[in-house]
């Protein structure tokens, strides 16, 4: 009986120790300027019997660390009554372009999600796509984990690389007859910046979405001056790249952060505050 009774003080005192955990995970993001949002669902990634790890979180998907792929609903579920479920495919990511083209392990292009162009989601992209040539000379080189348009009109982009730097990348074409080339590269994010590897970013323009992830730290851009340029007409804001302290003080309970979102592993989704 006394052996019981210790038994269940611990269980109840465990389950008090995660409750205030989570609480000070949710008030944390919330200081950050991130908006609690719904619950979701995903034993996949979720729970006791949770067994995977995410590499990319979009709107839509979750790819894992291994480059499997997984759909995601936040607004519904599906029928198997969670709010994600395996992708019917066999495309294995590698890396990823603007959350809409991947490269598989096969060395070849996929549509991520349904094209204008109708090409459907998970389906190869055919070298005469109007955009190959610039699928291929991003994605192409080995040591690419991701890229991001940063305007399409200049033809700039930013590309995550293994070395844990993040390269401003320009490309262009000589004439409308020639083929796209690579005319100017340079280190836009380093990992001697931020003292550690870069591993995620994002860049949504000046927003608070834009950010560069490390292994141990999160950055986001946000206004230095955010009351007095928010407040006054002639006030410019000053826009600089600030750490979130939550993302270092609860890493067990961030599952996956896309600068846009942030799931927990307890289940709680979150949004960038306006």
């Amino acid at each position: 009986m006394k052996k019981k009774i210790i038994v269940s003080f611990v269980l109840v005192l465990v389950i008090l120790i995660c409750t205030g955990c989570k609480g000070d995970v949710t008030r944390s993001l919330r200081h950050d300027g991130f908006n609690v949002g719904s619950d979701i669902v995903c034993d996949a990634f979720i729970g006791k019997e949770a067994v995977e790890k995410v590499k990319f979180l979009t709107a839509t998907h979750l790819i894992t660390t291994g480059g499997r792929i997984y759909e995601l609903s936040l607004s519904q579920q599906y029928s198997n009554k969670s709010n994600c479920r395996v992708a019917e495919t066999d495309l294995n990511v590698v890396s990823i372009f603007d959350d809409k083209i991947v490269k598989g392990s096969d060395g070849k292009y996929y549509s991520l999600v349904n094209q204008n162009n109708g090409e459907g989601a998970y389906k190869e992209i055919p070298e005469n796509d109007n955009s190959y040539a610039i699928y291929d000379l991003l994605l192409k080189p080995n040591d690419v984990i991701k890229a991001v348009t940063v305007d399409s009109g200049s033809g700039t982009f930013f590309v995550l690389k293994s070395d844990g730097n993040v390269y401003e990348v320009v490309i262009n074409k000589q004439n409308s007859n020639s083929a796209p080339e690579i005319v100017g590269t340079n280190v836009y994010y380093s990992a001697d910046d931020y003292q550690e590897t870069i591993t995620d970013f994002g860049y949504k323009g000046t927003n608070g979405a834009t950010f560069v992830r490390t292994l141990n730290h999160v950055y986001r851009f946000s206004a230095s001056n955010k009351e007095e340029c928010s407040k006054y007409a002639d006030i410019a804001c000053d826009y600089k790249m600030v750490e979130a302290p939550s993302f270092a003080d609860y890493s067990d309970y961030i599952l996956a952060y896309n600068g846009s979102l942030v799931i927990t592993t307890y289940g709680k989704v979150f949004s960038v505050a306006a």
